[in-house]
């Protein structure tokens, strides 16, 4: 019996289903046979005539049975189709089409699977059919290899399996998952990383814990991704932060009930965030959050009267205040204080968009490198390793969350099999995922080197790279380069035209700087988006060449 087509037609309407009858006339010398059939059996038909609802299906024993079609479903003549059995009670069987995704068929698929003793299902169809649209072998040996592969990672899908298979990756259920999400391009690290900011952010804003397990909670958040000196002064609940830390101004002579009176009313006009210097509030927060910020703090007279040098005489916010001083003061005072202070002022400031803006930088800062370390040597592994250190501790310090220890411990874990994930990859293929922590925005970038099928590189050889870039206000950026000793060529793909002439105006200030290291550049910009499939364009790509991959025919008989 040929397969001709595996119902490459039928992706949109094949959830129908079909019964054949056991009383049809001409088929009555099948009864016996056809009632034999059990539920999840599969066999083929040819389609060999259609009338109205009624199609006589063609076995590959010449015989022929009769079904009925139900609304929806489309059949041609002469397209052969795999049928599943949905129920047989003796005299009615209600039959459904399968279909083997986007593949062709291969007249042999079944007997491929009978030679290796593996049951005709739809999960061991689709894995030969996937099998051969990736040039693999499917040998008896090759098929039982592959069908205990899927079988290890219940739930898995047969397509999958094949090409981490095909691939090389290692195979369990967290790179499936993974692999599956990169193939979705669901792979950002910094996307992750802010998903935790944010869950981590909530945790301790938690309406029914009281303010004493509240201040707890945030300072050991705060404590933990902070530096040594933050560390430091909650384990000795003094302040130790450097002298430079703090505003240069002094505020000796001012009146603190003056003080505390005015800093609750933002009055002061901010400069644009770049006029401050970095690792400041004014670098931190624009107006909106900043004010946000004050107006909260203007609740606690207590901290402004101990703090007047975050403060000007007029009570406004320093900008210039260093915010690694200015979150351990706030923690270190909230910790002396709890017992005195309010719920509501408490959850008041921790939930302000200044301090959450304050707390999220906090995190990143920890979980991005800058663009000034990328030429650092391993700055890119050292990054990794510390996350990796941090988030494992994290998911210990869940315990003293208790309503959102699973939401935190599962953010964390999601996280961390990403990098493990990632990690393998690299071991093979020359990727990385790079996040970048920029003025005003970090930016999720990705780094793809192609390895001539990993072949050592020459002096004399082409480097082939493909970087992409999300960023906040240019959109997606992708740069495909070439590498040929000194001379540099990159194509530049930008999603918007905006984006397009923006670069287009200032391209020479990057060309100028790679000319003086002695580059010979070429630069050519597009408006395309032309974001790189993951696993087709790169990982695909970046293996050995088999040349044009052909089509194994099975012969039952060797």
């Amino acid at each position: 019996m040929q397969v001709s087509d595996l119902l490459t037609q039928y992706q949109n309407n094949l959830s129908s289903g079909s019964e054949v009858s056991t009383k049809t006339k001409g088929i009555e010398q099948l009864v016996e046979t056809v009632k034999q059939l059990k539920t999840g059996n599969i066999f083929e038909g040819t389609v060999n005539s259609i009338r109205g609802t009624q199609v006589i299906l063609g076995l590959s024993s010449g015989q022929n049975i009769t079904a009925r079609l139900d609304a929806g479903l489309s059949l041609s003549k002469g397209q052969s189709v795999f049928f599943q059995v949905k129920s047989n009670d003796g005299e009615q069987i209600r039959i459904k089409p399968i279909s083997m995704g986007a593949g062709q068929g291969n007249p042999t698929l079944m007997q491929a699977l009978d030679a290796a003793s593996l049951a005709v299902s739809e999960r061991n169809l689709n894995m030969v059919n996937a099998m051969m649209k990736e040039g693999m072998s499917i040998d008896s040996k090759s098929l039982q290899n592959m069908a205990r592969q899927i079988g290890s990672v219940p739930g898995s899908q047969p397509e999958t399996i094949v090409q981490m298979q095909k691939l090389q990756l290692p195979i369990d259920a967290n790179s499936v998952e993974q692999f599956e999400n990169y193939k979705a391009d669901r792979r950002q690290v910094l996307s992750q990383v802010q998903d935790l900011v944010a869950v981590l952010g909530e945790s301790f804003l938690d309406d029914a814990v009281d303010t004493q397990t509240m201040v707890g909670q945030n300072n050991r958040l705060v404590a933990f991704f902070g530096d040594l000196s933050m560390q430091e002064a909650f384990a000795t609940g003094e302040a130790v932060y450097a002298e430079e830390m703090l505003p240069a101004e002094g505020q000796e002579s001012v009146d603190l009930e003056y003080l505390s009176q005015r800093a609750g009313i933002f009055s002061q006009t901010l400069e644009d965030m770049d006029a401050y210097e970095a690792g400041t509030l004014g670098n931190s927060l624009d107006q909106g959050t900043f004010a946000d910020l004050q107006n909260v703090l203007g609740q606690m007279p207590s901290f402004i009267k101990e703090h007047a040098n975050f403060f000007t005489a007029e009570g406004q916010l320093l900008p210039q205040t260093k915010v690694d001083a200015f979150l351990q003061e706030v923690s270190v005072f909230l910790g002396q204080n709890a017992g005195r202070l309010s719920k509501e002022s408490v959850q008041d400031l921790l939930r302000s968009r200044g301090y959450q803006k304050l707390f999220s930088d906090l995190v990143t800062k920890e979980w991005t490198v800058a663009p000034q370390d990328l030429p650092k040597e391993h700055s890119i592994s050292h990054l990794y390793e510390k996350m990796s250190q941090q988030i494992h501790d994290l998911e210990q310090l869940a315990d003293k969350f208790p309503s959102a220890k699973e939401t935190i411990q599962g953010t964390a874990n999601s996280l961390s099999q990403n990098i493990e994930f990632m990690n393998q990859l690299s071991q093979m293929y020359s990727y990385v995922q790079v996040p970048i922590r920029l003025r005003g925005q970090n930016v999720n970038s990705e780094l793809f080197v192609y390895r001539n099928g990993g072949r050592d590189k020459g002096a004399d050889d082409e480097l082939t790279a493909f970087l992409h870039f999300d960023m906040d206000n240019l959109g997606g950026v992708d740069i495909s380069v070439k590498m040929l000793q000194k001379n540099v060529s990159a194509n530049w793909y930008l999603e918007d035209a905006d984006s397009l002439t923006l670069l287009e105006e200032n391209m020479h200030l990057l060309t100028d700087r790679l000319e003086k290291k002695g580059y010979t550049c070429s630069m050519k910009l597009e408006q395309d988006a032309k974001k790189i499939d993951f696993v087709e364009d790169f990982l695909k790509a970046d293996q050995k060449s088999s040349g044009e991959v052909h089509r194994y025919s099975f012969d039952v008989r060797a």
